[in-house]
């Protein structure tokens, strides 16, 4: 999977955080409280008005509850196996490649992710009291449950903004398409487009107008029409007055002066206000020089009149009110979807073509031109008889009598469908793309090449303060970027424009913006490069992430305290060796020499001493004796502290044999019976498993029954976690049993957890001779492998030993 670098960062932290306390609080609600645990987060869900959920109405509630439980369980297995860097690998990827379950990826909201973590937070807390009673365990899971809460909420809005992004990055190459074939469409038909700025004066055209205008760049409307022939100055002047100061509607036809020549000129356009002033206009421009000098050579020629008007799609008609008679040109019948000349066209036939639409306000257009004798421009919509719509521009004019009476309305009719349809697609990919950025979770800016801010959406408001009317054509110096970063700015734009070298385009970065308080805040900046009105511009997708830095930065801190615990663990270690050393020497020498000259006093004068005196010596001697054992046995236990002994293949049937042949001259004299089932091949530390071993069948033959001769029993079998009570068992794991049973004095059950306690005896050291470490220094080893130990006794009966080791340090079975 191709994934984000933060969604791997996130993978990546999570992979290095060891879950201590929630994998068995997760197998404890997978195995007891699935179905409670999922209805309780369909009620918060509820209750925080989860907006993910709309998409869920259509759902029972028993269909609710088993979506709720098969993703939950998914959930709560990868915790309880501390998968919590697979589990967030698993969830962002199917969030990325859109393989979510009944919801498409585009409809999770950013608020969705921050309520989903509260939500399951909230879950898991409120379970927890019946799991974990002790107040400590209890902060122990809620810990845990932080770590994953935070993990899970970094990966995710990471893989919704990477989601984001996808889906702006795709509607910009739709608009970029749609803006290439409607330039193309204006250069076909020798058209282009402008938007005039009132403001500054400046005026935005497309590639098409600039070669209609022979690429000159008027600034104003003095120096614009300084260029249009002195007979069309007025009428273009009228013609903007009329639009900007009462209805808001431009058009004008009139010759422009360019580069040595003189072209035709048709433009029409809206004028558009905010707050009741006229901020711009919009239109489009047509070279219809030749058109014009076509029509100019009519009166010439009636074939190039027909021909002119199959060239430009432009018809005429002329309607004898008398007589109810309309005349209409050939390309008039052809633009209708009628063979010309095919039959006589009449005020009810015209007025059936016209689509239903626009009857009633086509009628009403003709009534005021015959009422104020005066015919405006209009556009019509129109239906052919194969069923084809078409929009239409005509222009008109009445004819009146020496009475001022009106006899003739006559007049042109354009074909503009295709320009029509284009400008509306486009009208309409924009309000979408604007809706699209005032709708959008993330804040958005557009800046054009001198950093002026053109672009200013909603959630940029929420996150800066700001609000567009306040940051609209200032720098972007002036709103977001902190002081020490200004120069930067500015030197890296200027390094863009001349040299085209980038750094930071097309990139996620993290860095600090200010807000209109003043508080600096983490965002993540993304910047592409865009055009706008056919110049270069930059648009930026910012997300406030300072809530995700923080945690980042616990996180690393609390990396350099792990850091420190390892090193203090390795002083440790160090110090143990140390005492190890001690303990092996400076310890035992003087008992040794304790034992021996005590040895000798009592061989020289043995004759000499009294009883009471050979008791006290006699006493000496064993009390060396158990210091000696008790020396070794803590060295012994120390030594299985240590897990730095590297783990090999074991044949546990020969190391039992090995134990035999240590305890030969007792298994004689007591006449010891040791019954061994064949045993499996571990991978185990052998020197420890040694010592195991050693530890318990020592205990089996010292503890006998009076005038019974030991009988030991070793077996192993399979068993499933589900079985076992062991604090941190895994449930849907198998384990190997080892079983080690005595017919020995036994013990009471209620010293089954104690005897595993360091010095622990339960029996006199004058009738049962022992330090009291041989079984802890047993269960140590057991942990050492990741393993379990547990006692069985019942008084005069015997005692029975239990080894749980993981299945996977099997390497072969008998």
């Amino acid at each position: 999977m191709n994934q984000d670098l933060t969604i791997q960062k996130a993978i990546k932290i999570a992979d290095n955080r060891v879950l201590k306390y929630l994998p068995a609080y997760a197998s404890y609600l997978l195995q007891n409280h699935l179905e409670a645990f999922v209805v309780e987060l369909i009620r918060l869900s509820r209750e925080e008005d989860l907006p993910v959920l709309k998409y869920f109405v259509h759902f029972t509630e028993t269909e609710l509850l088993e979506l709720g439980k098969v993703s939950n369980t998914e959930m709560l297995e990868f915790l309880a196996q501390n998968k919590l860097a697979q589990y967030i690998d698993k969830t962002t990827s199917e969030f990325i490649n859109n393989r979510l379950p009944t919801v498409d990826k585009e409809e999770i909201l950013a608020e969705d992710i921050t309520l989903i973590s509260l939500v399951r937070r909230r879950g898991f807390r409120n379970f927890l009291n019946e799991y974990a009673p002790n107040p400590q365990i209890f902060n122990k899971v809620m810990e845990d449950v932080d770590v994953f809460t935070a993990a899970t909420e970094m990966a995710s809005f990471n893989a919704y903004v990477s989601v984001q992004q996808s889906k702006i990055t795709r509607i910009n190459q739709e608009l970029e398409g749609e803006r290439e074939k409607l330039i193309e469409a204006q250069k076909l038909s020798e058209m282009g487009s402008f938007v005039w700025n009132f403001r500054d004066g400046n005026s935005t055209l497309t590639p098409g107008a600039i070669e209609i205008f022979g690429y000159f760049r008027p600034e104003g409307l003095l120096n614009f029409l300084a260029k249009v022939h002195p007979n069309d100055r007025e009428k273009l002047q009228l013609a903007i007055d009329k639009a900007i100061h009462y209805d808001g509607m431009f058009e004008c036809e009139y010759t422009y002066i360019g580069a040595g020549n003189e072209k035709r000129i048709w433009s029409r356009g809206n004028v558009y206000v905010e707050n009741g002033e006229p901020v711009s206009m919009k239109g489009t421009i047509m070279d219809i020089t030749n058109e014009y000098k076509l029509l100019q050579r009519l009166q010439e020629s009636e074939d190039l009149h027909k021909q002119a008007q199959a060239l430009t799609h432009l018809g005429n008609w002329s309607w004898n009110i008398a007589d109810n008679s309309i005349v209409w040109s050939d390309e008039m019948y052809r633009i209708y979807g009628l063979e010309p000349q095919s039959e006589v066209i009449t005020f009810e036939r015209f007025m059936s073509l016209v689509h239903p639409d626009d009857r009633e306000k086509r009628m009403k257009e003709i009534q005021t031109s015959l009422h104020t004798l005066k015919a405006d421009d209009y556009y019509l919509k129109i239906v052919n008889p194969d069923g084809a719509v078409k929009m239409l521009k005509g222009k008109g004019e009445v004819i009146t009598d020496v009475n001022k009476k009106p006899v003739r309305l006559n007049g042109t009719c354009q074909d503009v469908t295709r320009e029509y349809l284009l400008n509306k697609d486009l009208q309409e990919k924009e309000q979408n793309f604007k809706q699209l950025i005032n709708s959008a979770p993330d804040a958005v800016i557009v800046i054009n090449k001198n950093s002026i801010i053109t672009l200013w959406n909603p959630k940029t408001t929420e996150i800066f303060g700001w609000t567009a009317e306040e940051v609209l054509g200032k720098h972007l110096s002036e709103t977001i970027v902190p002081e020490r970063y200004k120069v930067a700015h500015s030197e890296g734009m200027k390094r863009f424009l001349s040299t085209g070298e980038e750094h930071i385009l097309n990139k996620t970065l993290e860095l600090k913006a200010c807000t209109k308080s003043g508080t600096e805040i983490f965002i993540s900046l993304t910047i592409s490069e865009t055009t706008q009105g056919g110049n270069v511009a930059f648009i930026a997708f910012l997300r406030d992430i300072s809530h995700q830095k923080s945690i980042q930065l616990e996180l690393q801190k609390n990396t350099k305290l792990l850091e420190y615990k390892n090193l203090e663990l390795q002083r440790i270690n160090q110090e143990l060796e140390s005492f190890n050393y001690a303990a092996s020497h400076d310890l035992q020498e003087p008992l040794r020499k304790i034992h021996t000259y005590t040895g000798r006093i009592i061989s020289s004068v043995k004759e000499l001493l009294s009883p009471s005196q050979l008791s006290d010596f006699d006493k000496i001697l064993n009390a060396s004796s158990r210091m000696q054992n008790l020396i070794q046995d803590l060295l012994s236990y120390s030594q299985n502290t240590l897990k730095s002994q590297d783990s090999e293949p074991v044949d546990l049937n020969a190391l039992i044999e090995e134990v035999k042949n240590t305890f030969i001259n007792n298994i004689e004299e007591k006449q010891v019976e040791i019954v061994v089932e064949p045993l499996p091949v571990i991978k185990v530390v052998a020197f420890q498993f040694l010592q195991l071993f050693i530890n318990l069948l020592n205990n089996a033959i010292k503890y006998q029954k009076q005038h019974t001769p030991p009988k030991i029993f070793i077996s192993s079998q399979i068993v499933q976690g589900n079985t076992l009570t062991f604090d941190g068992v895994f449930l849907d794991k198998a384990y190997l049993e080892i079983t080690v049973a005595d017919n020995g004095i036994g013990f009471e059950q209620e010293y089954a957890e104690k005897i595993f306690d360091l010095f622990t005896r339960l029996h006199s050291k004058e009738k049962y001779a022992g330090t009291g470490i041989g079984l802890a220094t047993c269960k140590k080893i057991i942990h050492n492998h990741k393993g379990y130990i547990r006692a069985s006794g019942t008084p005069a009966e015997g005692a029975t030993f239990y080894i749980y080791l993981p299945e996977d340090s099997i390497i072969s079975t008998p």
